[in-house]
């Protein structure tokens, strides 16, 4: 292996050759180097080359010499509404790292999050990094998205609407706060006797002591929006989304009381965005 830097999380290794820095789960380090994922250049033909799945950006799915698993490289770009005029590296490896340190938080605390693996960055010519984050790839599983657009029957429907909305308190009781949560950041797999669901891409994600009943529903209701946006809600109709809210709360009717208190305002930023979406 290359030379190690200093302080990688807790069960990390951070290397560096030349304009490369991989920071990674030791027990994932020598397969990643067999990659070749060290070698200047390898982050761009690995998202350039390897099939995935779509979302914010290509993922590339690898497979890893000696495990059973295959990693997920997503790539990070700027985002935000300045986004498409501003150059696509990233000015530091803060961000990534940022996600790798509340990943491995949120797990330890027993969020549905991913195994997280590695962080990936290259430096660019203009001192910029090109920079992804790895975890283990969920075999068998598809966003909430490509599940709800498959039709799926009425119970299967149902099922998967429960497991998500328990998914989603045990991120936020876990102490998440997810940046950007929509259809496509829930990962669902089928299961003899129903579902698992995964809280993903934690890009800005942070985690707290405690999540507010305001924060969890601003969340939610972000959440209820994307099914609004991609004319999906009608589908899904007030038993599923009964069904979410009822898995959610779990019986706690202080929460229950707590979040109905801020449905009026959410309402209403439900009209605003209902104008946008036209």
């Amino acid at each position: 292996m290359p030379r190690a830097a200093q302080s990688p999380p807790a069960g990390f290794v951070c290397v560096e050759r030349g304009p490369v820095v991989l920071v990674a789960d030791t027990a994932f380090a020598m397969p990643l180097e067999r990659l070749g994922l060290l070698e200047p250049g390898a982050l761009g033909r690995a998202l350039a080359g390897a099939g995935g799945p779509s979302g914010r950006g290509r993922l590339a799915v690898l497979p890893l010499e000696g495990r059973r698993e295959r990693l997920c490289l997503r790539p990070l770009h700027r985002g935000g509404w300045l986004g498409p005029w501003l150059p696509a590296a990233l000015g530091s490896l803060e961000r990534p790292l940022a996600e790798l340190a509340a990943t491995l938080q949120l797990r330890a605390a027993g969020a549905p999050v991913p195994r997280p693996v590695c962080v990936l960055g290259e430096k660019r010519k203009d001192r910029g990094f090109d920079s992804a984050v790895g975890s283990v790839f969920e075999e068998g599983s598809v966003d909430a998205l490509q599940f709800l657009e498959s039709g799926p029957p009425r119970g299967r429907l149902l099922q998967a609407a429960a497991a998500a909305g328990a998914a989603v308190r045990r991120f936020h009781d876990a102490g998440g706060c997810h940046a950007d949560l929509h259809l496509k950041n829930l990962l669902l797999r089928e299961k003899e006797g129903g579902f698992e669901v995964l809280v993903i891409d934690l890009d800005r994600a942070r985690v707290v002591a405690r999540v507010s009943p305001r924060a969890r529903l601003a969340e939610l209701m972000r959440l209820y929006r994307s099914l609004h946006k991609r004319h999906l809600l009608t589908r899904v109709g007030p038993r599923g989304c009964a069904r979410f809210f009822a898995a959610y709360v779990d019986g706690d009717r202080t929460l229950r009381r707590a979040l109905r208190k801020g449905l009026a305002w959410e309402r209403l930023l439900l009209t605003f965005h209902t104008l946008a979406y036209r």
